[in-house]
């Protein structure tokens, strides 16, 4: 089992790609829902993202919970959304398979877990069954949609100034739809009624260089206020950031350490 901290992973489809071609075993740990999922997406570059997506979702999550990699497809997921009631939204891990769990002894230990896609790129994390946490990552545009000032800022938040406005916005952007993530809520709250503020606060971390040093201001939303917000490192071409409840050591990590249990 990992330690009390959240562990992340950054990492490109072809990664998981590559890695799938040396463990072929990996694509029986998806579920037939999700194969089936992934089915209905009309491209194939889709269809493949999902795929790569939920092994990682699942290696993390068998990580998390002390199970060896192998025994990742024995986890059962649900979503369900606070607004609709629908099988979509953030994921929670329902349970291991009664023999996989009582084996190892970890399977009612319970996770936190998050993961966004865009494009190529995948972000995924996991963190004590107490810590609730949200993640996203989106590819930076050449120009931001018209309104979007008005539909994500706070009035108290500007890009102005900025080298890059447009990187700026995206950056208070993913950190809003992690801290919407991190509580299920998505966007039935609208991101402007959300403030991200520095706190100057840090933890230590490994590989995270700018920890715990925003948060959400959100008094009408007691959830999500004061939620803890970090950014995460990643390619230039993209801005990524982690939401939490708890102000936590931040480790990343590598497909090969979600490989070795």
């Amino acid at each position: 089992m990992t330690g009390a901290g959240i562990e992340y992973l950054v990492c490109d489809v072809s990664a998981v790609r590559e890695a799938h071609a040396h463990h072929p075993w990996l694509t029986s740990i998806l579920s037939a829902a999700e194969v089936e999922r992934s089915d209905r997406l009309r491209h194939a570059s889709d269809r493949t993202a999902y795929r790569c997506a939920h092994l990682v979702l699942r290696l993390i999550t068998a990580r998390r919970l002390g199970l060896d990699a192998g025994s990742a497809g024995s986890l059962d997921f649900t979503r369900r959304c606070r607004s609709c009631g629908g099988s979509h939204g953030k994921p929670q891990v329902a349970r291991a398979s009664a023999d996989v769990s009582a084996g190892a002894g970890a399977g009612a230990a319970g996770a936190e877990v998050s993961l966004s896609r865009s494009g190529t790129m995948l972000l995924v994390a996991s963190a004590p069954p107490s810590s609730p946490i949200g993640v996203d990552i989106e590819g930076v545009p050449s120009t931001v949609f018209s309104g979007f000032d008005d539909y994500v800022l706070a009035p108290g938040e500007s890009a102005a100034g900025c080298a890059d406005t447009d990187r700026k916005r995206l950056e208070l952007w993913v950190a809003k739809e992690a801290a919407l993530k991190t509580t299920g809520h998505g966007l039935s709250v609208e991101p402007h009624k959300l403030e991200v503020v520095r706190t100057g606060d840090e933890v230590s971390a490994v590989d995270v260089t700018d920890v715990w040093t925003s948060a959400i201001s959100a008094p009408e939303h007691a959830e999500l206020d004061r939620l803890n917000l970090t950014s995460v490192p990643c390619r230039p071409s993209h801005a990524a950031a982690l939401s939490c409840a708890d102000r936590l050591p931040v480790t990343s990590l590598k497909l090969t350490d979600l490989l070795s249990g």
